[in-house]
């Protein structure tokens, strides 16, 4: 059983393309990326999942654009790498042991009053992993830095 890779793909209409390129690469230098290829109306480069971290792993990313009429583009970005599984896989592991900690804390009879404080970590942790879970997925990167690039590009006269 092989596991399939399957992009995921953002698309963006009516963005002005005037400067596109050089908003493209200073997004990419403020998210931390690298910039891997630049051709004509596409840019391959490289997300990190986490600001200061060398082994968090990286999204690659590849951002095209079609100018249309009226100088306004039709922006396309496809995340050609997933973030890492294993970290995820470990987060998530960590979550629910915290949650099972503080469920079961009230069972644990006389015990309970020593494991209070573990179960209140535990939920926290819990809470905590699934709070970076919402925001820390490729598609919430990739997404993020789409918008980003529409919103610079769309106030810039």
């Amino acid at each position: 059983m092989t596991e399939e890779l399957r992009p995921i793909q953002f698309s963006e209409d009516r963005i002005p393309s005037g400067g596109i390129e050089d908003a493209v690469d200073e997004l990419v230098e403020l998210y931390g990326g690298e910039i891997k290829e630049s051709r004509q109306n596409q840019r391959r480069f490289v997300l990190p999942l986490r600001r200061g971290v060398a082994v968090a792993g990286g999204i690659e990313c590849t951002l095209s654009w079609a100018v249309e009429a009226a100088d306004e583009a039709t922006v396309t970005l496809v995340c050609d790498r997933d973030a890492p599984k294993v970290q995820r896989v470990l987060l998530l592991v960590a979550g629910v042991i915290g949650s099972l900690l503080f469920m079961l804390w009230p069972f644990f009879g006389k015990a309970a009053t020593q494991f209070g404080t573990v179960a209140w970590v535990g939920g926290f942790t819990a809470l905590a992993v699934y709070l970076l879970t919402l925001r820390r997925s490729s598609g919430g990167i990739a997404y993020d830095f789409l918008q980003r690039l529409a919103r610079r590009q769309r106030a810039t006269p």
